[in-house]
């Protein structure tokens, strides 16, 4: 049996102004995991279906943040890709690369895990994360639609997370206790001002 449940949420913003790709990682224990649903569906109930962290007003944003704090978890992490012309997959393979080895991620990317994806599919099974995984679930929010949908709106404010541009009462990220922000301005070299450990 897996110890733990990533729930992936794939960004792909290669079609915008400044583009990039993304990836954010929710991680779960497995033995919690029903728990985890329970809280994080409750945590979001008050906020509009599909809506985008940065447009949650204030005062509901911070009483969002304490709620997720119940989550039980092990990490959040978001890396993104800012050289999309290299193809948006191999920005996503760089990106699931970096999450094994150089986020909270790293410590149990080899361990039993199991993966639920959202967002854009994944072509490649022996992308790092998704090759050990003892099952990559494409229909996450059939089955756990509170976890999918906030990795989806984790997604959604990491970047003003990695900018600072949120008071830590409105940044979701300062709910979890153990997470990872940063970019991947090379193949895969992080950018060293982009990553706020805590």
């Amino acid at each position: 049996m897996s110890d733990y449940a990533l729930f992936l949420a794939v960004t792909d913003r290669t079609a915008q102004r400044e583009p990039t790709f993304a990836l954010t990682s929710l991680t779960i224990p497995t033995d919690r995991l029903a728990e985890a649903e329970q809280r994080a569906a409750s945590a979001l109930a008050a906020l509009p279906p599909d809506v985008a962290w940065p447009d949650v007003e204030p005062t509901l944003r911070r009483q969002v943040v304490d709620r997720v704090r119940t989550v039980p978890h092990v990490a959040v992490d978001h890396v993104q890709h800012d050289r999309p012309r290299a193809g948006a997959w191999v920005c996503l393979r760089a990106c699931l690369a970096d999450l094994a080895t150089n986020s909270s991620l790293a410590a149990v990317a080899h361990r039993p895990h199991t993966v639920h994806l959202t967002g854009h599919p994944v072509p490649d099974p022996t992308a790092p994360l998704l090759v050990d995984a003892e099952a990559v679930h494409v229909d996450a929010a059939a089955h756990h639609p509170g976890l999918t949908r906030l990795t989806a709106l984790l997604a959604t404010a990491a970047p003003a997370s990695i900018t600072g541009a949120l008071p830590d009462d409105e940044d979701p990220y300062d709910a979890f206790d153990s997470y990872t922000l940063g970019g991947l301005a090379e193949a895969v070299s992080r950018a060293p001002d982009s990553r706020r450990p805590q």
